[in-house]
């Protein structure tokens, strides 16, 4: 396939290296740098070539990435095959764009530009479609994610994912084509010269792009408890969340005795899984707790039913009978092989792993949009679910709805000590930029965060441990351009994709002999 072993090697490096990108190490710069590598193991490559390439840089980058998911399954194999999924993705990419290098307007003085729009517009669209499909999709490790702390993130309010993404792929391509220019005489000079000066003026022009995020109807003082969880975990799952629950009840008192007043307490997912609608005594913790907050408290809980079961976040009220359920959301997409397993059947075949679910979750049909009383008035809140904050379109569907906030519950207690709370709490943040608002992360174990509008962590907890945090949130009315686009930046980068490739084959393949000048 005419790729060398020293090249596999390198593309497996850089789509490791890509991981310092992302959280908890989150330096940006190098995202484009592992790119603009994979770009150049592919120079001169065949079209088989730059696939094994892609595939191997996408492993190199998810295998790590997802190490987590081996901890909350406890098996290996779940986890190669996702790693592999998503992995695959790469590969297309890299083969597609090889592709498209053998048109002739590759050997011209503007290919860097084509080259690196093209190709950001590919990437993205293929984002769009693994966070999509199968089963709904998985949005984990999108590129623009990685630049939350970095100039291009600030385009998060202007294009989501696929701005960011895109734009971080413009620069890695700009940065191999400073290295290899296919273009002879004059005209390379030139390529390397617009290559390096839009390379450079993109993160500075992206840094300068305004955010506005100031406070416009208000602040909502927002207590977060982080009640922990036993660890080892009791012999029963029910004395287990019964402690899970009085641990958050506890951690109520002293939020309260430490900070006073809130307008709002945060529990996360899974603080009360006996559904306090159905259990007198959890009800009596929720009752306690709301009692001594003498605030709206949100609870995460699960109704179960005979063979299903609903993943809800409630929101209790003080009344004079004690306290009432005035509102709830049930989460809208449940993970496939972690919350539900579709095609039981035919998985069971392959492991035995899917029945340690018992009852599948199914997806609520409403919207992530609560109302808590406030101040005289239903505030609208964001409720997204824990991995549904990675799902771009319901969250942006919140915020269209009228959410002045996001609050984000999670439960990260399957996954012990790796990066995964850190990589959703990026995720988190990057939401925040996306859309202008403020977002309150309340989880089990940590990590739980207190997040501005612009992305800035305001305050966080650690892992595995008992802790409450309270901040001011500005809430915030208007729409980010992000939101007024909706789904339009993923579409227009797909048709973008498909111009450019069509173009390409159009133009017709050069001579295989024609020394690969264009082959970056």
């Amino acid at each position: 396939m005419h790729i060398s072993l020293l090249r596999l090697l390198t593309a497996a490096v850089a789509g490791a290296a890509l991981n310092l990108a992302f959280a908890p190490f989150t330096a940006w710069y190098v995202a484009p740098l592992t790119l603009a590598v994979l770009a150049l193991t592919t120079r001169r490559a065949s079209i088989g070539g730059a696939f094994s390439a892609g595939l191997i840089f996408g492993l190199g980058f998810f295998l790590p990435l997802l190490w987590w998911s081996t901890i909350s399954v406890g098996a290996f194999v779940p986890w190669i095959a996702l790693s592999v999924l998503q992995a695959l993705y790469v590969a297309f990419f890299t083969a597609i764009r090889q592709a498209t290098l053998r048109a002739r307007w590759a050997e011209r003085f503007c290919a860097p530009l084509i080259d690196g729009l093209g190709s950001a517009a590919l990437w993205v669209a293929l984002e769009a479609l693994r966070a999509r499909w199968p089963f709904g999709g998985f949005a984990w490790g999108l590129l623009g994610y990685s630049q939350v702390d970095g100039p291009l993130g600030r385009l998060a309010a202007y294009g989501s994912t696929t701005l960011v993404g895109g734009a971080v792929v413009l620069v890695a391509i700009l940065l191999a084509r400073v290295i290899h220019a296919p273009q002879r005489g004059a005209g390379r000079y030139l390529a390397r010269s617009l290559a390096l000066v839009t390379a450079l003026a993109l993160p500075v022009a992206a840094g300068l792009v305004p955010l506005d995020t100031r406070p416009e109807a208000g602040s909502l003082r927002v207590g977060i408890v982080q009640g922990n969880v036993p660890r080892p975990p009791l012999p029963d799952w029910r004395d287990q969340a019964r402690a899970v629950t009085n641990n958050h009840r506890e951690g109520t008192h002293r939020l309260i005795a430490a900070e006073g007043p809130v307008d709002l307490v945060v529990w996360p997912e899974s603080s009360a899984d006996i559904d306090p609608r159905t259990d007198p005594g959890v009800a009596a913790m929720v009752e306690d707790a709301v009692a001594t907050a003498g605030v709206p408290l949100m609870v995460g809980s699960q109704e179960f039913r005979e063979h299903t079961r609903t993943n809800e976040h409630l929101i209790y009220v003080p009344t004079d009978e004690g306290a009432t359920l005035i509102d709830f959301y049930r989460k809208q997409h449940p993970v496939p092989f972690g919350e539900y397993v579709p095609y039981r059947d035919f998985f069971r075949r392959l492991s035995t792993q899917v029945d340690r679910i018992t009852h599948d979750m199914v997806a609520g049909d409403e919207p992530g949009l609560v109302h808590i009383p406030w101040e005289g008035r239903d505030l609208p809140l964001g409720d997204v679910i824990c991995f549904e904050i990675a799902f771009e379109d319901l969250v942006r569907e919140s915020v269209s709805l009228g959410a002045q906030a996001l609050i984000v519950p999670i439960n990260n207690a399957s996954f012990g000590t790796s990066f995964e709370s850190a990589q959703q709490t990026q995720i988190a943040r990057f939401r925040a930029v996306e859309h202008g608002r403020a977002v309150a992360q309340a989880s089990t174990m940590g990590i739980s965060a207190l997040i501005d509008p612009r992305g800035r962590v305001l305050s966080h907890t650690g892992l595995w441990e008992s802790a409450h945090l309270v901040a001011d949130l500005p809430l915030r009315t208007s729409l980010t351009v992000a939101d007024r686009l909706g789904a339009a930046p993923p579409i227009a980068a797909a048709l973008s994709a498909l111009v450019w490739i069509g173009m390409s084959l159009a133009q017709g393949g050069r001579r295989a002999d024609a020394r690969d000048h264009s082959d970056v």
